[in-house]
Formats: C-alpha cells, sequence, structure tokens
C-alpha cells in the first residue's frame, strides 16, 4: 500500500509542476509580476535560464545522482523497507522512461523542423513518435516477451 502511493503522489507531482510549466510557457496569466528593475516576468526569466549550458548541467547531474540513488537503494542489499526499494525502482524506471520519452521527441522534433516543416506539424511529428514506441511497448507486454 505504500509503494502505491509513493508511486501516485510522484507522478501527481509530476503532473503538477508539468502542468505550472504548461501554464507559465503559454502566457495565460494577465498580471505577471516583475522581478527587479529589468520588467521581465517569470516565464522569460525562466526561458533565459533554461537557454545556459550551467543549467543543462546542473539538471544533468541532478538526474545522474537522482538515479544513481534510485539504482543503490533498488539493488544494493541494504537494510531499507521494501516500499522505500520499491518506489526507488519506481523513480528509476520513470526517470529511464522520461529520458527516453525526451529523446524521441525531441529528436523527431528537431529533425522535423531541420526539414522545414512548422513548430505544430514538429510537434505532431514527435509527438505521433512517442505514441508509436508507447504502442510497440504495449504490444510487447501483451505478447508477453517482457
Amino acid at each position: 500500500m505504500a509503494q502505491t502511493t509513493l508511486v501516485a503522489s510522484f507522478l501527481l507531482g509530476v503532473l503538477i509542476v508539468g502542468g505550472a510549466v504548461l501554464l507559465l510557457s503559454r502566457s495565460r496569466f494577465r498580471y505577471t509580476p516583475t522581478y527587479g528593475d529589468d520588467g521581465e516576468d517569470l516565464s522569460s526569466r525562466l526561458a533565459a535560464v533554461a537557454r545556459t549550458p550551467v543549467a543543462w548541467t546542473v539538471g544533468f547531474l541532478v538526474l545522474t545522482l537522482l538515479a544513481g540513488g534510485a539504482t543503490v537503494l533498488a539493488v544494493g542489499g541494504f537494510d531499507v523497507a521494501s516500499g522505500v526499494s520499491g518506489g526507488a525502482t519506481a523513480l528509476l524506471a520513470a526517470v529511464g522512461i522520461a529520458v527516453l520519452v525526451g529523446y524521441v521527441f525531441y529528436g523527431t522534433f528537431v529533425a522535423a523542423r531541420s526539414r522545414g516543416l512548422h513548430t505544430a506539424q514538429a510537434a505532431a511529428f514527435g509527438s505521433w513518435a512517442v505514441g508509436l514506441v508507447l504502442l510497440v511497448a504495449v504490444a510487447v507486454s501483451l505478447l508477453g516477451l517482457v
């Protein structure tokens, strides 16, 4: 029961953060507070930070440490509760799936944009590629190969 609660709270947290990023990137707020004297809003400041190599490096290091810690907890054989070990395995699987989906979507998106398609068309191709990977995973699961 504790493992189900842990997975559900993790997925809900991912959903909340994703919704916040979506709302901030679409400029749906009528009032945006300014920070400092430059007059930039929060979404443009976050976009500027996301364009820096330091942010990507720190994000990669955090993701690597998170995956390493989850791996050690999942297979380390330490004297931890089974819920923590199961939660670490679920976290490791979620990180792996997120990296795979991001790689497939972004690769397809960039390839479509480099061929002259518009952003919406490239996003549609990226979503189609991720859906195709999902369908293959479901088919393999139904066939009992995994």
